[in-house]
């Protein structure tokens, strides 16, 4: 439906409340559903520009195709007589004004400023000036007050700034606001002064992330240039002027280099938010363009959108009660800030949560990636939340970020809140210490020193961002806690701790971290326990998935399930993902049905794909190694094979001893109950011992004394306990094993 034209035509009325009112018949007002008072935009016909005003239903007869305007505000936006303008509904606000700058005017424009008064008499039209200021309804700047009456004097002033800031935007006038007076010729002043304001993000406060805030400035700084020498730029490097778009995961800072874009000394700095998309734009399509209008009108400017995925995400084609498409509005919008000195710049968590549409080439083609930090970033963060140089040696804290893997500028800041909370309730006795990290009598190096210890208690009770959607609670199983399996604990270590804990001495000595390791043998050896053993040893972020649980029925989700797993591990890096009974996901594609040939193919790509699996380390189990698609354990994928078998005399001896609770008799040789027990998995073993312990403790309660485990029941726990693997199983366990 087109939008009803009007002719400016001018009002009767001189009242100071009426610079900023337009006056419509009441009809207009109904339809438009307006109420006095409302703030509302005026678009001139070609939409070249947009400015807000207040409606007021007018108070003699008019036509609907007629809108009155005051002289003021037709001199102030530029409208002249039967001008075509259109209305629309507006959300801007009314701020009250704290500060307010004139200039004087002379009675003609041409002619010179008028001389400058003194301090007293400066002080006096400042006085009278607020009594017109404050009588006026609505303010802005650059809004004229003709032939102001003081001592027998007439002087015209015009509106420099309010509150610091030249955008035309809506103020009110309070008694207690501050009135200002400069000297000189007025003109439309800015705070921006082409050719001495050099845009810039500031890089303080912020930690690991140089390279990026690099990449921001040699974008900002062309929008530093004054129109005239923008325009005489090739035509190609003004064209191709484009939005940037930073992505992320949660907590890495990326509203945090928003604030800072905000600070590189803009004339304005325009916000789209969550409200803005999920409330206002849904009733009214108008809002963002207004914005951009806005900030078209007040160059060099910038357009933040944070959250951008929940503003425009992927439109759902099945989702029929949204019926706006913000993806599309923004794009559209985008594309009027080409040849401008207007950027925009958009945040996500994932590129592949917004609508594409946006990523196009003139729009926010200007991809950066706010990391998850590395060791040496996560020092920086450190370093920049405690209050230290970024460039100064903290061997504390270098310690606590080689040691956070995974965590964001979020998590750290939790930990850090976390340890001071911790040293505090320590100090809370001792007068000597206030408790707050600004006010402890204590050099910085040596606080932070006495804090490590907090810092330890922190981090096990926090679990980095990026994991915390996938936390699984693993039993703390240690080395100790295994019996035998030497060389697997061996190989295991080779494999993921010589990495991460000697990465330079391998790099020098040619050798590559391993990508994946499978742990195959009968059920019941330990195989599910090394890996929990794994994650508790070597101090890195484990992720533990069984095979079945990410089959799905619906097509497709088995496959973006194992995707988001991996993602997932990268984004915590170094990580290890553990699959129990990989088989359920990793079949030759031979056996499988198609959904299988899918999902096999998927996990072949992440291990081993176009994207390099780096800081990821795969430690799969299973008891079916027979099933396995062959191409998953060749060189570069799983190609490191450990049988995990059935324990030796060794091994049966270390079981026995760690799983009795209670105390054993004299009469129990655990030498010969260990050559007993040979052909029985770790599970059976222990399985015996409970059971001689469950008879041990039957008669303590029945003789009320106390009973040690005695030969006998473990004897006939062993008579009670069946052997689950055959012979003829291990042997074929070792030919796969050698077949390889």
């Amino acid at each position: 439906m087109k939008e009803p034209e009007y002719k400016v035509r001018p009002s009767s009325r001189a009242d100071p409340k009426d610079v900023f009112r337009i006056f419509l018949s009441p009809a207009q007002l109904l339809l438009h559903k307006l109420h006095a008072g409302d703030v509302c935009h005026i678009v001139t016909l070609h939409q070249l520009s947009t400015r807000p005003a207040v409606v007021w239903p007018a108070t003699e007869k008019i036509k609907d195709d007629v809108v009155q305007t005051s002289k003021a505000l037709q001199i102030l936006y530029g409208l002249k007589l039967d001008s075509r303008i259109s209305i629309r509904r507006g959300d801007v606000a009314i701020t009250d004004a704290d500060e307010i700058t004139l200039c004087e005017i002379p009675q003609n424009e041409s002619q010179s400023a008028p001389p400058n008064p003194d301090e007293d008499e400066r002080s006096h039209w400042a006085w009278r000036l607020k009594h017109y200021l404050c009588k006026a309804e609505i303010l802005a700047p650059g809004m004229t007050f003709d032939r102001v009456e003081a001592n027998d004097e007439r002087r015209s002033y015009r509106i420099q700034s309010i509150n610091s800031s030249a955008d035309q935007m809506l103020y009110r006038a309070r008694p207690s606001c501050t009135v200002c007076l400069k000297d000189g010729h007025s003109k439309r002043a800015n705070s921006f002064e082409w050719g001495k304001s050099l845009l810039v993000v500031p890089s303080e406060g912020i930690g690991g992330l140089d390279k990026q805030i690099e990449l921001l400035n040699d974008e900002v700084s062309v929008y530093s240039h004054p129109p005239e020498k923008y325009a005489k730029m090739p035509l190609f490097f003004r064209t191709c002027q484009g939005g940037i778009l930073l992505h992320g995961a949660p907590g890495t800072g990326k509203s945090m280099v928003l604030r800072k874009i905000c600070e590189a000394g803009w004339r304005r700095a325009f916000h789209i938010d969550i409200t803005d998309g999920s409330q206002q734009l849904g009733e009214n399509e108008t809002a963002i363009p207004q914005i951009f209008s806005n900030a078209l009108g007040c160059q060099p400017s910038v357009i933040i959108i944070d959250h951008l995925e929940s503003i425009a995400g992927k439109q759902n084609p099945t989702d029929l009660a949204r019926s706006v498409n913000i993806g599309q509005i923004l794009s559209r919008q985008l594309d009027r800030l080409d040849e401008t000195q207007t950027l925009a710049v958009g945040a996500t968590r994932s590129l592949t949560e917004i609508n594409q549409d946006l990523r196009r080439v003139g729009r926010l083609d200007l991809e950066i990636e706010i990391p998850i930090p590395d060791s040496k970033s996560r020092a920086e963060i450190l370093k920049v939340l405690c209050k230290l140089p970024k460039d100064k040696a903290d061997s504390t804290l270098e310690r606590i970020a080689a040691r956070t893997h995974g965590f964001v500028g979020a998590d750290l800041k939790k930990l850090l809140r976390q340890a001071m909370k911790t040293t505090r309730a320590q100090d809370r006795a001792s007068e000597s210490r206030i408790g707050d990290f600004d006010c402890r009598p204590t050099e910085p190096q040596a606080l932070l020193e006495s804090m490590e210890d907090a810092f330890t208690s922190a981090l096990a009770n926090i679990r980095p961002t990026v994991m915390q959607e996938i936390f699984l609670e693993i039993p703390e199983t240690k080395w100790s806690d295994i019996g035998g399996q030497h060389e697997v604990k061996k190989r295991i270590q080779q494999a993921l701790v010589w990495p991460v804990k000697y990465p330079d001495e391998m790099k020098q000595s040619g050798l590559k971290a391993k990508k994946g390791l499978l742990l195959y043998g009968p059920p019941g050896c330990s195989k599910t326990m090394t890996a929990r053993a794994t994650a508790t040893e070597s101090g890195l972020n484990f992720i533990a998935v069984r095979g079945a649980e990410l089959l799905s029925m619906y097509v497709g989700e088995t496959e973006r399930a194992v995707r988001e797993v991996f993602g997932k591990a990268r984004a915590a890096s170094p990580s290890i993902i553990f699959f129990d009974e990989i088989d359920a996901v990793g079949a030759a594609r031979d056996k499988s049905q198609q959904g299988g040939i899918h999902t096999v193919t998927t996990l072949l790509n992440e291990l081993d794909g176009v994207e390099e699996l780096k800081g990821v380390f795969v430690l799969a189990a299973t008891n079916k190694p027979e099933l396995l698609d062959p191409a998953l354990i060749r060189a570069g994928r799983l190609s490191e094979t450990l049988y995990v078998g059935l324990p030796d005399l060794e091994a049966r001896r270390a079981i026995l001893q760690m799983q009795t609770p209670v105390s054993l008799s004299d009469d129990v040789d655990v030498m010969a109950l260990s050559e007993m027990t040979e052909g029985f998995t770790g599970a059976e073993i222990v399985k015996i011992c409970e059971q001689a312990s469950y008879m041990a403790f039957e008669e303590q309660i029945q003789s009320k004394e106390k009973r040690r485990v005695s030969q006998k029941q473990l004897s006939t726990a062993l008579a009670t306990v069946k052997r689950s693997v055959t012979p003829e199983m291990v042997r074929k366990y070792e030919a796969w094993g050698a077949g390889r």
